[in-house]
């Protein structure tokens, strides 16, 4: 059974940005088995509108987990077979005991990926940690997820972390059995799972991006200006902004090589922070 355990629908809003993804849960679930999946979990940020529409479809063959990314006082937290929406901004633990009383399984997903908010060394508590996400793409988070993950003996999953319906099935975690939610959900944290690989590009991450930046740019500029510290980050993203709206060879050109540049300084960044760490 090859399952999608991390991906985002239209009920996931950013604060500045809104509107993560275009696609419906229902459009999520159609594309995960046009590509073959065995199932799938919708785990839009902080909320648990999607499986309003999703209760309703039954297959034998394909499993729909219920599910939520939580934002934590810690961190992100994925709710796995839950019943209910858990409101945000609680502490971890709290989080994870109200997973657990709806018979749901807590994930620390992208638990070191310095882009992201994730509970660091607090994933050791988690039911199972998030080894791979398929958005991390500067890669020494991600293996300093799976080394700690077994330095803990913790059941370890991957996800893709999907913000498009495009890029369902990059990161997948294998397991053995039934099309049954409680004996998966059993499966998952049982340790016996298999992950199948694979980085969404960089230049699908910076057309997403740029799309967003983009359909709001004043607001989006204003927000980088009060909020982003790093100038040369600032600097390539207004540059790509501005460029991205020419469809000229040149600027298109630009654009790609400035967000490689970005991902170059995304990379170093992490090694430093997170490669030490994988030696210990």
């Amino acid at each position: 059974m090859f399952l999608e355990l991390h991906s985002h629908s239209w009920y996931s809003k950013g604060k500045i940005l809104g509107e993560e993804n275009r696609a419906s849960p229902v459009e999520m679930v159609k594309e995960a088995r046009l590509r073959g999946l065995d199932g799938i979990a919708i785990t839009d940020h902080n909320s648990f509108k999607s499986w309003g529409s999703l209760k309703k479809l039954k297959f034998d063959d394909f499993v729909i987990i219920p599910g939520e990314e939580i934002s934590t006082t810690q961190g992100h937290l994925l709710a796995l077979g839950i019943t209910e929406e858990i409101k945000p901004q609680q502490d971890v633990f709290e989080t994870m005991d109200k997973i657990h009383q709806q018979g749901g399984i807590s994930i620390a997903p992208h638990p070191f990926d310095l882009a992201k908010k994730g509970i660091k060394d607090l994933s050791r508590f988690a039911d199972g940690i998030e080894v791979f996400n398929a958005m991390c793409l500067d890669k020494f988070a991600n293996l300093r997820a799976l080394r700690y993950a077994g330095k803990f003996n913790k059941p370890m999953v991957a996800g893709t972390d999907a913000h498009q319906k495009e890029w369902i099935g990059s990161g997948i975690t294998k397991i053995n059995c039934d099309f049954d939610l409680d004996i998966v959900l059993k499966e998952l944290i049982s340790g016996n799972t298999r992950l199948k690989k694979r980085y969404v590009s960089v230049n699908d991450m910076t057309d997403w991006y740029l799309t967003r930046l983009n359909k709001e740019p004043s607001k989006a500029m204003d927000y980088m200006d009060k909020n982003q510290q790093n100038f040369l980050k600032k600097t390539l993203t207004k540059s790509m902004m501005k460029h991205s709206k020419r469809e000229t060879v040149y600027s298109q050109a630009l654009v790609t090589s400035l967000a490689n540049i970005s991902l170059a300084g995304s990379v170093t960044h992490s090694f430093f922070v997170n490669f030490p760490k994988c030696l210990i």
